[in-house]
């Protein structure tokens, strides 16, 4: 029996060329690939500018950094992250001078984001930097005006092009492998604002940068190397053609596995106008041993995944502050319902562009089975 993997990335004889061209010009770094993977990415997010690195976690990283320095206008000494995510939002507050407080709250127990009265509530309390998690490609509900808000971060990891997650003054975007849009390893910051972009380009290499006329580079601020290799821009630029064909599968997919499992009453994240399905996660019944109905799927070749993390189950984030829209402020996670379910009972299925209508109905058909359904 074939072996029904969770996640499996598209790359076709295109990206395959694309690569080998770039590594028989023997440009390898910073070329002419990533120019012109900035200009159509940002075009195709409608964006005015992308600045490309060489991971989501670098974007993170590098936005936070520039929030910080005074440049941006707004120095926040805490953070809000959405309890429920991928501990790379909340792990970047820890490696930036002055590290602010990283303060976590509960999500949505359908949508898995943060519930738009959280965000209006944080902000209007003028409590910090705001980071809402677009999680698995659904658009955060978020308030009317946080396009005017400079204390504002999506991470877009999950939604790329997605409208709703594509706002805000600085859009955070992943191209790891199990991201709808691959490089390998990769990432990206959209921005419409020209000195910010400039200076997440400063960042992104070092802080030097060439000067017409000037022998040598020079050196305005210090910076990391955060640069995106030609070969993955070049993947990049093929797959951001693609991308509305493997979004489209995607979608197909997604919505066969809702229409099969809610008819036995299984409960998958919510669908949305405009949200991809980068993530096909669910959430198990209350009683069901998660890590035993994996090994049970495992068994007949099916791959699962814990769906993501609570953060507050992590040692890492034990004892983080937990916000609350209504004013209170809990002592504990206590205040967590919600990812405190997802964190045992969360679970992502298979879902990627060579996954088939049979392989689904086989996930489906071999889960609802052993759920007893």
């Amino acid at each position: 029996m074939t072996r029904i993997q969770l996640s499996r990335p598209s790359i076709t004889d295109e990206e395959i060329e694309a690569s080998a061209r770039v590594l028989r010009s023997r440009w390898l770094v910073y070329g002419p690939e990533n120019r012109a993977f900035e200009e159509e990415l940002a075009a195709a997010c409608g964006r005015r500018f992308a600045v490309v690195v060489s991971s989501g976690t670098a974007a993170l990283h590098l936005a936070l950094l520039a929030y910080l320095d005074g440049k941006s206008g707004a120095a926040p000494r805490r953070l809000l992250v959405p309890a429920f995510t991928f501990p790379a939002t909340a792990n970047i507050a820890r490696f930036v001078p002055t590290p602010p407080e990283v303060v976590l709250a509960d999500v949505d127990a359908h949508t898995f984001c943060l519930p738009q009265q959280t965000a209006t509530a944080w902000l209007a309390q003028q409590q910090g930097l705001l980071t809402a998690v677009h999680q698995f490609g659904f658009p955060s509900p978020l308030p009317t005006d946080i396009d005017a808000q400079a204390l504002y971060l999506s991470d877009a990891a999950c939604a790329i092009g997605v409208p709703g997650a594509m706002r805000g003054r600085c859009v955070c975007l992943s191209f790891h492998p199990r991201k709808l849009l691959t490089t390998g390893e990769g990432g990206a910051l959209l921005t419409d604002d020209e000195d910010l972009a400039n200076q997440l380009r400063l960042l992104r290499a070092h802080g030097m940068t060439a000067v017409p006329g000037a022998e040598v580079m020079v050196m305005p601020a210090s910076g990391l190397n955060y640069r995106l290799p030609e070969v993955a821009a070049a993947v990049g630029r093929v797959q951001l053609r693609r991308l509305p064909g493997l979004l489209a599968i995607h979608r197909e997919r997604a919505e066969q596995y809702r229409e099969r499992l809610s008819a036995v009453g299984l409960q998958l994240q919510a669908d949305a106008p405009g949200r991809i399905w980068q993530t096909l996660a669910m959430v198990l019944p209350d009683g069901v041993d998660r890590m035993a109905l994996r090994a049970q799927l495992l068994q007949a070749d099916i791959e699962t995944q814990i769906a993501s993390y609570g953060l507050h189950k992590l040692q890492a984030f034990a004892g983080a502050q937990v916000f609350s829209p209504t004013g209170e402020q809990p002592a504990s996670a206590t205040a967590l319902p919600v990812t405190e379910r997802l964190h045992h009972q969360g679970l992502a299925l298979p879902l990627h562009s060579e996954l088939s209508q049979a392989d689904v109905e086989r996930v489906c058909s071999t889960l609802i089975t052993a759920l007893g359904r």
